[in-house]
């Protein structure tokens, strides 16, 4: 072996570095508590480790979208509790109401805001997107101006007085009007086909060929030409194999039929109706708008119901994010208190190796020998 100063000083530098990359690499350990260099450290199963935290990172990125979810869920939940809150209002403003025309006034301007009421809560947002647009998120799922609302009352009143085949409401007798707003509608003189609300305001849908029957075109309703009636419900996967709509579509009779009541008593002048025949539309109004609450009750229950999933769905995504962190855990993980001394001991040889150096420095061969 040489001796000679540049061999002491190459032996001491070589010894600090080493030192101080174990003492880099501890302290690391004791941050993070996994192995400072995993691959290094686990060879050939370290794509175990990498495959538990892909799986963790997936069920991370499910929980997080299932909590936007469960966000979704409640703003739906509190415009659809709003819409039935109004409704049953209303509804109880109707039944109270007289056969007179004294009050009507007050029964068409509630039944106006009621609609704008509806409309507004149907196109409530979150994050840019429209909740009841369903595969339609950007697109707002009804009209809700004022230029929609007169051209909805406009619509409604127009075929009102066409199929009854009068002028002015005022002309509507109490048969009449129970017919018209009756499934089975309203036949008037010189026509071969009864006419019906039912038709009327809510369409009716195209019938796909089917042979020997012919295919029959949709016939679009006083709803097609304020709603968007093309987008279907959206989805989501809750888990790895687990999807449910996360969205309510625009086009469910509970929206229809709420909207229906309100635009019937609001579009038509019911104060100009005798008594009998005003008696008779606050009924049929009476009757959808019953529809439209019922309705809503049975999409908050689906409502509920669709949370209930999701939050099963994330007790068992917690539990298979728990197994597969201890999973790499075990492969990855330190004991955080032996990299604690590990750090002491490193320190206390890192500062004897300078007290050395510093010595070394200041002698030549000549002490050596």
């Amino acid at each position: 072996m040489t001796i000679s100063s540049l061999t002491f000083s190459n032996f001491s530098r070589s010894t600090i570095q080493r030192v101080q990359t174990q003492l880099v690499d501890a302290q690391k350990e004791f941050n993070t508590g996994r192995h400072a260099d995993v691959g290094r450290t686990l060879g050939r199963v370290t794509g175990n480790a990498i495959s538990y935290r892909s799986q963790e990172d997936t069920y991370d990125s499910m929980l997080t979208s299932n909590k936007l979810i469960t966000s979704r869920f409640q703003l739906m939940d509190n415009a659809l509790s709003s819409v039935r809150t109004s409704a049953d209002d209303y509804s109880k403003a109707l039944i109270n109401g007289t056969a007179t025309g004294t009050g009507t006034a007050a029964l068409v301007q509630s039944a106006q805001q009621g609609l704008q009421q509806v409309l507004g809560a149907v196109n409530v947002s979150s994050s840019g997107e429209f909740l009841f647009g369903g595969t339609h998120a950007n697109t707002q799922p009804i009209q809700s101006d004022n230029t929609a609302v007169t051209g909805l009352y406009g619509a409604v009143q127009s075929k009102f007085l066409d199929a009854l085949g009068i002028s002015d409401v005022s002309q509507a007798t109490q048969a009449q009007v129970q017919a018209y707003f009756s499934d089975s509608g309203y036949t008037k003189a010189g026509a071969t086909t009864a006419r019906s609300f039912k038709v009327d305001f809510y369409g009716v849908p195209a019938v796909p060929a089917n042979p020997p029957t012919a295919a029959v075109p949709a016939v679009p309703g006083i709803w097609d030409g304020i709603a968007d009636t093309g987008g279907a419900a959206s989805t989501a996967y809750i888990s790895r194999s687990e999807q449910i709509n996360t969205s309510v579509n625009v086009n469910t009779d509970a929206f229809k039929d709420t909207v229906a009541a309100y635009a019937m008593i609001g579009a038509l002048d019911i104060s100009k109706m005798g008594d009998s025949a005003r008696q008779a539309l606050t009924t049929a109004a009476q009757s959808k708008l019953k529809a439209g609450q019922d309705g809503i009750v049975k999409v908050q229950a689906d409502l509920g119901v669709r949370q209930n999933r999701v939050e099963a769905a994330n007790t068992l995504l917690t539990k298979q994010k728990d197994i597969v962190a201890a999973a790499y855990d075990r492969l990855e993980g330190v004991d955080q208190t032996e990299a604690g001394l590990l750090i002491n001991q490193l320190k206390t040889q890192l500062d004897a190796t300078f007290a050395v150096t510093g010595k070394l420095q200041g002698l030549s061969i000549l002490n050596y020998l």
